[in-house]
Order: structure tokens, then sequence, then C-alpha cells
């Protein structure tokens, strides 16, 4: 709904636990009932069933017929936490002085035309986007002007708080995967050979044994819950298995026991049992696709995760960080803000902090 980047209601969201399953009250009729009253503003039930229709109506009948119900309740909820949060954040940021200036808005402007760029319909302007915006050229601007006072506040205080090293923390993420990693080459190797053990033993099974021998090694060895029926999948068609098993279960012939398999998940070996062909079409009687039935072995191996460039992963903590640091601010202040609400808004409220008990 709203898309313009704001470090108020639309981030700060998740600050709040939404309750997806409370009842709707938009799709009954509704008064000028108040749903929430913070610091003396008043959003009524009406005013929220009438911006979800406003919203509703701009999305162009792209919402399914069937999920109409829930795109009510959840741009609801949406429209009630962002009422809740931004209007508690914008008196903190206003009673202690913050304001916005052009420098301000000229920042927000560029960044959010860049982030906007690669959407459909792209604003060329950002009063572009105030004219399109479902609720209002008017409410557009208080919004925009409200995100910006409100990311200055955070970041004024977020300033305050001890410096964290995320340039360390992210060499020892690092150095973990690196770790973690030539332990998995190791699980590898291992995994190989024990799967290619099994394949030399079943090499030199007679080829009358190798069904029997096959399940034998699956109920004993095999990481797949298909080891309780002696490696057995069952039948299947093209597709259904990862592609690298698909390829060569389709070319091995029955009775053969193919060379180790590398996929997602392991090392596999396969035994095909059974072969069906495809049949085509015939009168009323439909095509059948060829079909396989197969057993395998699987041994595991963890896999050796990428390792991530330094400055990526230090920007990623950073974010981490200030989403953080944002969510607690948040929570703090509505705490401590005056809030009345309607008994079905009451779940967007924080649960009081329990105090520790003195001993």
């Amino acid at each position: 709904m709203m898309n313009m980047k704001m470090m108020g209601a639309a981030l700060l969201a998740g600050a709040m636990a939404v309750g997806c399953s409370q009842e709707n009250t938009t799709e009954k009729a509704v008064s000028n009932e108040a749903a929430l009253t913070v610091n003396g503003q008043t959003l009524t039930k009406a005013q929220i069933a009438s911006d979800v229709e406003k919203i509703l109506a701009a999305q162009g009948g792209k919402i399914p017929t069937n999920q109409i119900a829930y795109a009510r309740q959840m741009f609801g909820n949406q429209l009630a936490q962002s009422f809740l949060v931004e209007n508690v954040l914008v008196a903190k940021a206003k009673a202690e002085g913050f304001a916005v200036t052009e420098a301000d808005r000229k920042a927000r402007e560029d960044e959010f035309l860049k982030a906007a760029a690669n959407m459909p319909d792209a604003p060329k302007s950002v009063e572009d986007y105030f004219k399109k915006f479902p609720l209002g050229e008017a409410r557009a601007r208080s919004e925009f002007e409200n995100g910006i006072l409100i990311d200055k506040m955070l970041k004024a205080y977020q300033a305050k708080e001890p410096k964290t090293d995320y340039a360390a923390e992210a060499q020892k993420k690092i150095d973990e995967i690196v770790a973690q990693n030539k332990k998995a080459e190791t699980a590898e190797k291992d995994a190989l050979a024990k799967i290619s053990g099994f394949k030399a033993e079943l090499d030199k099974t007679p080829a009358k044994d190798v069904a029997a021998k096959f399940a034998e090694l699956a109920k004993a060895n095999s990481a797949c819950p298909s080891s309780a029926k002696g490696g057995d999948l069952g039948e299947f068609t093209h597709g259904q298995m990862v592609k690298e098993f698909d390829e060569v279960a389709f070319k091995l012939p029955v009775g053969k026991v193919s060379d180790p398999v590398k996929t997602q998940f392991g090392h596999h070996l396969i035994l095909v049992t059974k072969k069906t062909p495809a049949v085509a079409a015939k009168g009323a009687t439909p095509a059948t696709p060829e079909k396989v039935q197969a057993s395998h072995i699987l041994v595991k191996a963890a896999g050796v995760q990428p390792l991530p460039k330094k400055e990526d992963l230090v920007k990623m903590l950073e974010k981490q960080g200030e989403r953080a640091f944002a969510q607690k601010f948040v929570m703090d202040q509505v705490r401590a803000a005056k809030i009345e609400a309607a008994e079905e808004y009451k779940h967007f409220l924080p649960a009081a902090v329990e105090k520790p008990t003195e001993k």
C-alpha cells in the first residue's frame, strides 16, 4: 500500500504484533466509534473502513474475490497500526524539537525515487507519487513529512548508543563459516568414500543377489526415510525427483546399480527395479507418462556455504542493528504513550514489561 520509505508506520510495523485472527469490523456496518485514540488524536472505525475501500479500489480488481475479506482485514490492521506508531513517534519528535528541513526533504526524495525506479509505473517525481496516492495527496504529504521526522529522531537516538564494531562481528562470522566449510569438506570426502564403498560391495555381489544386498545396505545405512523399505521410493515420473537423480534413474537399466550421484541432499546409489514406458492417448484413454520404480541409498554430508563479502556482511549487520534498535525504541514509546483502544483493537497494544520481583 504505502511504498514510501518510512522509519515510522511502514518499517516499524514489525515492532508490533498484528492479530490477523481478530474479527474484522470493516465487513460490518461501522460507526464513528473510536478505534484508537493516541495522545488525543482519534482514528474511528468508519475512517478505517473508508480508507480500506479506497485502497481496494486502487488495486483495480487485482485481488481475487475469495481474498477480498482477508485483504480488508490486512489493510485495516495496517492502517490502525500505522496510525498508532506514527502518532506516538511524531508527537515525541515534535516535543523534543526535531524538525524537517529542505535538505532533509531533498535527500528523502532522491532516496525514494532511486528505490522506486524499478517498480512498475514508477513515479517520475515525488509530486507524481503524491497525486496517485490512494488515500489522497494531503495524506501522502503528511506521511512523507512524518517519515522524515521519525527517521531523524531515530538516527539521533541511535547515535547516542554505544558503537558496535560490525566489522569485527562480520569477520567473526566469516571465520566461523570458513571453519564450518573445512569440516564440511572433510565430511564430504567421508560421505563419498562411504557411498563408494557400498558401490564396490554391490559390484562384487552376484547379479541375482544385488536387489537383496542393496535393500540390506539401505536399511542399515541410508539417511532417507525410505530405508525402512530397503530404499524403495516407489514409482515416479520425470520431474518428481531432483534433476541429477531424475537423469540417472531414467537412463539406468533395470537391475543395475548407478555410480555415486551427487544431489543437494547428499550422495546416492540408485537401483532401478522397474520401468514402465509412456503410452500415447487412444480414444477416451488418456496418455500416461514414462515411469520408473527405483530404490536408493543416501549418505548425507554438510554442504559448503558460500563465503560472503565482508563489506556486504557489515552492511547487513548494520541494517539488522538499526531494525533491532528501532523496534525496541518504538515499543518503549508506545508503552509510555497515552493510548485508548476499542476492544477489537487492543491486540495492537504491547504487553507491559514485567518488573523483576525483589527477593
